[in-house]
C-alpha cells in the first residue's frame, strides 16, 4: 500500500499544505481610537496602546523577544513577529510589547487594565512559565484588571509583556462552536497604573426623583491592595456643572477586620436638576476622592447624565415621555471603519439629523468612546450580550456579565440590552433571560428570536428578526446596507465550464478506448490499446477527483454566513476559511481526496484475487464513474438556473445508485465489497463521534427548524390531496 506512488502523493500534498500555510490570510483589521472609562489625576499611568508585535504562539513570541537580546539568537523571517497597532479589530493569537517602568513606581502595586477584550486572555510578564503568568480572564468586551506586585518588574531595563488570546466563551459555547480559530481581539485601551494602597472602585449610580430634585446615590468600594492598609480613610464626593460644585458629601471610613474591600455609599440631593434628553444631552461631573493620614490619594472623575428609560405597554419612554424608536444597526465591520477614521461624532450627528434616535450594536459591546460620544450628542445605544444561538446546556450565568454591565450603565445613552439572541424556549433559557433582565436594570432587556418561540420575557420584549430589520409597536431598527448573501469563488464558473469540457472530452475518450478486464490489471507488458485505455482511465480519475474537490470548494465559499446581518459574526472559523485562496483550498482537497482513494484501495488490494496493482485497480473501477460527466455539466450550468446544491446532491445520489453495480463487479471476480467500505466507514464514524459531542446542538437545530418542517409537510400534504 505504501509504495513509491503513495509516498510521492503524500509529499505533493504536504507541499500544497505548506503553500496554503505560507499564503494564509489573516484579517488585517483596522487600528481603532479608544478612550478611558474614568479619569484619575492621582495615579501614575502608562498608556500601552500603539505598536505591539504579533506572533502565532507563545513559544515563538518569547524566543523571538527574549533570546536576541542575550546574543543567542538572530531573528529569522519564519519566527519574527509582525507589527500590530492596538486597539484593533484584527484577530490575533499572541502579542508582545516591551516597556520600561520608572524607578519611582517601585514601591507601588501595578494594575494592568484591558478594555474591550473578546476572548480568553492569558497574560505573562518576562517569560511564559507558570511562575511568570500574572493572570488570566474571560473577556467579553468590558474592563478587566490584573494586579501585579512591584517585584515582578525589572526596573531600569526592558520588560516584556505577553498576551495570549484564545476563542471567547461566546465563540466556544455557540451553535457548533469551537475554540478555533484560537484568537481574539482587543478593541479598547490598554494601560498600566501604579496605584496607592487603597483605591476607589468605579461606582454604581442610582437616580431617584422628588419632583424636580434628583436624589443621586453613588455606591462604590474602597479596594485595599496592601497587607497593612493605613486607615481611617476620608471619602469625598462632589457633583459639579463643570465650573462649581452643586452637591458634595464627605465620609470617614474606619478600618475593619477584613479590610480587602469596604463598601461606601454617598447620597447627593440636586435641586432643579437638568435631565439628560436627546434634545438637551446635559452632563454633570462626578468627582470621587479617597485620602488617608499618610497623604495617599486616589480619585476618579466621570461625566454623569440624569435620565430614566422605561418600557410601558409596548412603548419606550425617556424621562416619562413616550419615545418612538427610529434606529440603525451597526455591523462590526462598519463600526471599525468609523472608529479607524475618527468619524464617530460626525456620523452620530448625521444620524440625528436624519431623524434617528438610536444605534444598535450588532455582535459587540460598544466601546467607551462610542458611549461617551453618544452621551454628548444625545442619541441612544442598544447593546448586545454575547449570548447568541447557545444551546440551553451551555448557557452562561447571567451574573457573569455583571461587571461588564455595571461599567456601561454609567452612560445615560445606554438604553437597552439584547440579553439573548436565537435561544430556544426551554425552561433553562427562560430562567437565564429572566435573570439577565434583572442584571441589566434599569436598562431595558430584549430577546431576539428566529421563530415565534416563547422566551422568559414579555411578548413585547421578544422580537422576531425579519430580514435586515427588527420592529415592534415601539418602532424599528434596520441595517442600512445588508451584507451580501455569500462569498463567491472568483472565476469559479469559468473554471467549472472548462472542467466540464475536459470531463466530456475524457469521457468520450474513455468510451472510445478498449474495455479491459480485471485479469489484465497485472499485465506487465500490456499492448498499446490497453496502455491507451489505462492512460485515459487515469486522467478521468484525476479529473473526477478534482471535480469533487471543486464542488466542496464551491460549497465552502457559498455558505451564506452573511445572509443575516444579525448573525453574520458568529462563525469566525468559517469566515477565516473563506478569506483564503479558493485555488489553494481546491488543490489541498484534490491531494486529500486522492490520498483517501489510494488508502482505500491499498486496504482493499490484499482481499482481492491475485492482489492487483493499486493504480490498475483504481483505473479499472473508474469505468463505473463515467456518469460524473453529467455532474460536471450541471456544475457549469449553475449560472443558467441550476441550483448550486444540485451537482453535489446529484453526485451523492448517483454514487448510491451505481453502488450495486460496483459491488456486483467485485463479487463477479471472486472478491468481497465490504473492504471497500472500511476507510469510508472510519471517516463516517469519526464524523459521528465528532457529532456526538454536539448532541445538544443537533437538538437545538431540530427544535429551531421543527416549526418550519411542520408547515412544509402540511403544504406537501395539501398538494398530494
Amino acid at each position: 500500500m505504501f509504495n513509491r506512488r503513495f509516498i510521492v502523493f503524500i509529499i505533493l500534498w504536504v507541499v500544497t499544505l505548506g503553500v496554503l500555510w505560507w499564503n494564509w490570510q489573516s484579517s488585517e483589521g483596522d487600528s481603532l481610537y479608544a478612550s478611558q472609562s474614568a479619569i484619575s489625576a492621582s495615579r501614575y499611568t502608562q498608556n500601552l496602546n500603539g505598536s505591539w508585535n504579533q506572533f502565532s504562539s507563545l513559544r515563538q513570541a518569547w524566543t523571538t523577544e527574549s533570546e536576541p537580546s542575550e546574543g543567542k539568537y538572530s531573528k529569522f523571517f519564519l519566527t519574527k513577529g509582525r507589527p500590530l497597532v492596538l486597539p484593533s479589530s484584527a484577530r490575533f493569537s499572541v502579542v508582545t510589547k516591551r516597556l520600561q517602568i520608572p524607578g519611582e513606581w517601585s514601591s507601588r502595586t501595578m494594575v494592568l487594565t484591558f478594555n474591550g477584550v473578546q476572548g480568553h486572555a492569558n497574560v505573562y510578564l518576562n517569560g511564559i512559565s507558570s511562575s511568570e503568568k500574572i493572570g488570566e480572564f474571560e473577556g467579553s468586551g468590558g474592563s478587566d484588571e490584573l494586579e501585579i506586585l512591584p517585584k515582578a518588574f525589572r526596573y531600569g531595563e526592558d520588560n516584556t509583556l505577553l498576551v495570549e488570546l484564545t476563542g471567547s466563551a461566546g465563540q466556544r459555547s455557540g451553535l457548533l462552536g469551537s475554540a478555533w480559530p484560537k484568537s481574539g481581539y482587543i478593541k479598547g485601551d490598554i494601560r498600566l497604573d501604579a496605584v496607592v494602597e487603597t483605591t476607589i472602585v468605579l461606582p454604581q449610580v442610582k437616580i431617584g426623583w422628588l419632583e424636580s430634585t434628583a436624589q443621586i446615590t453613588v455606591a462604590t468600594d474602597l479596594l485595599h491592595r496592601g497587607f497593612s492598609p493605613e486607615g481611617p480613610w476620608t471619602v469625598y464626593g462632589v457633583i459639579s456643572d463643570g465650573s462649581a460644585g452643586l452637591a458634595e458629601q464627605t465620609l470617614v471610613v474606619e478600618p475593619q477586620e477584613s479590610p480587602d474591600r469596604q463598601p461606601v455609599t454617598l447620597t447627593f440631593l440636586l435641586p432643579d436638576a437638568r435631565r439628560w434628553t436627546t434634545e438637551d444631552p446635559y452632563l454633570y461631573q462626578l468627582h470621587l476622592k479617597v485620602t488617608n493620614s499618610k497623604g495617599d490619594v486616589d480619585d476618579l472623575s466621570l461625566p454623569l447624565g440624569l435620565s430614566a428609560v422605561s418600557f410601558e405597554s409596548g412603548n419606550w419612554k425617556l424621562n416619562g415621555q413616550e419615545l418612538l424608536i427610529s434606529g440603525e444597526a451597526l455591523t462590526p465591520q462598519k463600526e471599525s471603519r468609523l472608529r479607524n477614521s475618527g468619524e464617530i461624532e460626525s456620523w452620530l450627528i448625521s444620524k440625528r439629523q436624519e431623524g434617528k434616535n438610536l444605534v444598535y450594536f450588532i455582535g459587540q459591546v460598544p466601546d467607551e468612546l462610542w458611549l461617551q460620544t453618544a452621551d454628548r450628542v444625545g442619541i441612544g445605544i442598544w447593546a448586545e450580550l454575547p449570548v447568541e444561538l447557545v444551546p440551553s446546556k451551555r448557557l452562561p450565568q447571567a451574573d457573569d456579565f455583571r461587571n461588564l454591565i455595571s461599567v456601561k450603565r454609567l452612560h445615560p445613552s445606554l438604553w437597552a440590552w439584547t440579553v439573548g439572541k436565537g435561544l430556544d424556549s426551554s425552561d433553562s433559557a427562560k430562567m437565564y433571560l429572566q435573570q439577565a433582565e434583572q442584571e441589566v436594570e434599569p436598562s431595558l432587556a430584549f430577546a431576539l428570536t428566529l421563530s415565534n418561540l416563547r422566551s422568559g420575557l414579555s411578548e413585547e420584549q421578544s422580537i422576531l428578526i425579519e430580514g435586515a430589520s427588527i420592529k415592534g409597536m415601539w418602532g424599528a431598527v434596520a441595517v442600512e446596507t445588508p451584507l451580501t448573501s455569500s462569498v463567491q469563488w472568483d472565476k469559479e464558473q469559468i473554471f467549472a465550464g472548462c472542467w466540464a469540457l475536459l470531463m466530456v472530452f475524457l469521457g468520450w475518450m474513455n468510451i472510445r478506448s478498449a474495455t479491459w478486464r480485471y485479469k489484465e490489471i497485472g499485465n506487465n507488458k500490456p499492448k498499446r490499446r490497453l496502455r491507451n485505455a489505462w492512460f485515459w482511465n487515469g486522467l478521468f480519475f484525476l479529473a473526477r477527483i478534482s471535480m469533487v474537490a471543486g464542488l466542496f470548494t464551491s460549497g465552502l465559499f457559498r455558505i451564506p454566513l452573511n445572509v443575516n446581518p444579525w448573525l453574520s459574526h458568529l462563525w469566525p472559523g468559517m469566515q477565516l476559511l473563506q478569506a483564503q485562496s479558493p485555488w489553494l483550498i481546491w488543490a489541498v482537497l484534490v491531494g486529500l481526496f486522492i490520498l483517501i482513494r489510494l488508502l482505500q484501495i491499498g486496504v482493499v488490494v490484499p482481499h482481492l484475487p491475485e492482489k492487483p496493482n493499486e493504480a490498475g485497480l483504481i483505473y479499472w473501477l473508474e469505468r463505473r464513474y463515467r456518469w460524473a460527466v453529467f455532474i460536471a455539466i450541471a456544475w457549469a450550468l449553475i449560472p443558467w438556473g441550476v441550483p448550486f446544491y444540485a451537482p453535489m446532491v446529484g453526485y451523492i445520489l448517483l454514487g448510491f445508485l451505481f453502488a450495486p453495480i460496483r459491488a456486483h463487479d467485485i463479487h463477479r471476480i471472486g472478491g468481497r465489497y465490504l473492504p471497500f467500505l472500511w476507510v469510508p466507514g472510519i471517516i463516517v464514524g469519526a464524523v459521528f463521534v465528532w457529532g456526538s459531542f454536539y448532541v445538544s446542538d443537533w437538538v437545538f437545530i431540530w427544535n429551531m427548524f421543527q416549526p418550519l418542517t411542520h408547515s412544509i409537510v402540511q403544504q406537501l400534504h395539501e398538494m398530494i390531496k
